[in-house]
């Protein structure tokens, strides 16, 4: 059947990586010593600013086109509620597992697409190294340590653009805006939408190692595993919202 070849391949490298990074979480073998946190340094603190500075005007944006249609029926206070669901739960994952499959996804088939023109994936293996283990679980470790980070503070970031809109737009106290939200946004919001970031994060990292372990040798073939890389990322990302919308609502 056309297409299964493809599937097959992707879902045992994501059972292989999955399997790799249990198997290092108990016996602390195989990976460079530092690799995770200098991982989780590369996908938490570089992705920070851009992921804060897109949700930040999302909020914005989000805040003034719904404070305009709000004012109509006199719901100005229903801008904090609409604002803090729909941050937390929807648009904070979406827009930060976006921003992670642009820069984050193609980092990493960037990288290991190279290591697999310059034959150091088969050196890895040569010395008797588990690529899949050397490569991946760290990285797979770092978005796990670095996505709690970006989503704590996109949502403060986001919820802060809709404050700022309220209070210069609507006339409302940042005070008032914030104990709105804190009436409408319960916990189960938070882990939510922490929950599907995290889904979304580790669906880029799959995407990525396998785009880059399945390219074809030649150096023109970097590009075109990175751009797909990217492209199969955010279709995952999608998709995966849609099972998420389903389920969850």
């Amino acid at each position: 059947m056309p297409g299964t070849a493809p599937l097959k391949t992707f879902a045992v490298l994501l059972a292989d990586e999955v399997y790799h990074t249990l198997s290092y979480l108990r016996h602390r073998r195989g990976v460079m010593p530092g690799e995770i946190l200098l991982q989780f340094f590369a996908m938490g603190y570089r992705s920070a600013p851009i992921v804060c500075l897109i949700t930040f005007l999302i909020g914005v944006t989000i805040s003034l086109t719904s404070a305009a249609q709000l004012r109509l029926f006199g719901a100005d206070m229903y801008l904090a509620d609409l604002i803090g669901i729909a941050m937390i739960n929807e648009l904070v994952p979406l827009m930060a597992g976006i921003m992670l499959a642009g820069k984050i996804g193609a980092s990493i088939t960037a990288e290991i697409a190279t290591m697999k023109v310059m034959d150091e994936i088969d050196a890895l293996t040569t010395m008797g190294i588990v690529p899949v283990r050397f490569l991946m679980t760290p990285r797979l470790l770092g978005i796990t340590l670095a996505v709690p980070l970006l989503v704590a503070l996109a949502d403060t970031v986001g919820i802060g653009g809709g404050a700022l809109v309220a209070r210069f737009v609507l006339g409302t106290p940042i005070s008032a805006f914030l104990g709105q939200i804190l009436e409408a946004v319960e916990l189960r919001d938070f882990l939510t939408g922490l929950g599907k970031t995290m889904v979304f994060g580790w669906a880029v990292v799959a995407a990525a190692g396998y785009k880059a372990f399945t390219m074809e040798r030649g150096a023109e073939s970097v590009g075109r595993a990175t751009t797909e890389s990217v492209v199969l990322s955010i279709a995952l990302i999608i998709g995966l919202d849609c099972i998420f919308a389903f389920v969850l609502y």
